[in-house]
């Protein structure tokens, strides 16, 4: 027989609609938030040492919290008792929506089991990579404590380790738990170990708390120090500043705060400044002049829309060209404020 659209709509159409929203707002949650970890110039450096396993961990923490958030509502007896005797919920279709609360109580059951393995996984991978990709340059993003640390140590002896594999521990019970024959031969362990629910949340926000090492790179590029020498012997007298610096803004968390570029326009005597002493500086230095041109689009493309300071001090010919650049008009919307200040 002929499916009726209108009864079809009439009957199923909120149902799968709700579904729809669901579904959508999990893979919005999952993308926007892998795209986050994996292109954000806040998190660059950890995604340099964990890859893809960060992208992945964060975003199905996303879609966890989402369905640990909905997965109780629907099995509220009180709530649902008044739904559907107020008139908080005038609509016939709508109010049938609530018969299904179990279904999509187990819906969202399902998901959270997923990518529960999909989180821990991830998690695994980034416990080896902690300890592979250890480096002294990062102390302030690294898990692990040293090169070649045991990542089973990062797993049991941390808090969010521990606290994440008592979670599955208790999602393992409370899923074997709920399947079909254990419910029917015997419903009284389907609902004790469901009643774990409670210690599950307690473990959750447990582990939320803890597991923070995601969100200790939130920084962004501020201010670009751009320099162009002649010899080496004008960079050295401000290296031992400079190094100051960058050594004390990775240790304050802001290793990005500020851009150093330090270019030089004759080569003598320069493998005096490699070595272990500008160790922090030696990617920084370059041979020639700068691309401004370049220099300037890369910074308009990282402030969109925003109004960004130009302070020169130099000679004319670098100030015109900078002058001059401030002036052009750029795709993203970036304002630059030409200032100059010469000694020459």
């Amino acid at each position: 027989m002929a499916v009726s659209w209108r009864s079809w709509l009439a009957n199923e159409g909120v149902k799968h609609l709700c579904l729809l929203i669901w579904l959508s707002l999990n893979i919005l949650l999952f993308w926007k938030t892998f795209l986050l970890y994996n292109q954000g110039p806040e998190y660059h450096y950890i995604h340099q040492m964990l890859g893809l396993g960060l992208c992945l961990s964060r975003a199905s923490a996303s879609v966890l919290n989402l369905n640990c958030s909905l997965i109780l509502l629907p099995m509220c007896r009180t709530l649902l008792a008044y739904l559907r005797g107020s008139q908080k919920v005038p609509s016939r279709r709508t109010r049938r929506l609530l018969d299904k609360s179990r279904t999509f109580h187990i819906t969202c059951g399902v998901t959270i089991c997923i990518f529960s393995g999909v989180h821990v996984a991830a998690h695994l991978v980034n416990a080896l990579n902690f300890s592979v990709n250890y480096s002294e340059d990062f102390l302030e993003l690294n898990a692990a404590r040293y090169r070649d640390e045991d990542p089973r140590r990062l797993l049991f002896m941390t808090v969010p380790g521990l606290t994440g594999v008592c979670m599955v521990v208790v999602l393992f019970l409370m899923i074997t738990a709920s399947t079909y024959a254990i419910r029917v031969s015997n419903y009284d362990i389907f609902w004790y170990t469901h009643n774990l629910f409670f210690i599950f949340y307690m473990l959750l926000m447990l582990h939320v708390s803890g597991d923070n090492y995601g969100n200790t790179t939130d920084i962004q590029l501020e201010l670009y120090f751009i320099w162009v020498c002649r010899d080496i012997q004008s960079f050295c007298w401000f290296a031992d500043l400079l190094c100051m610096l960058h050594n004390k803004l990775w240790h304050e968390n802001r290793p990005d705060y500020v851009n150093i570029q330090l270019y030089l326009s004759q080569t003598d005597g320069i493998q005096k400044i490699i070595g272990e002493k500008y160790h922090a500086l030696n990617s920084r230095l370059y041979i020639g002049r700068p691309r401004w041109k370049l220099l300037f689009d890369e910074i308009a493309k990282c402030n969109r829309g925003k109004t960004v300071g130009v302070f020169c001090c130099g000679p004319s010919s670098i100030s015109k060209t900078l002058h001059k650049l401030s002036n052009q008009n750029n795709s993203y919307g970036t304002r630059f404020e030409y200032n100059k200040e010469s000694f020459s």
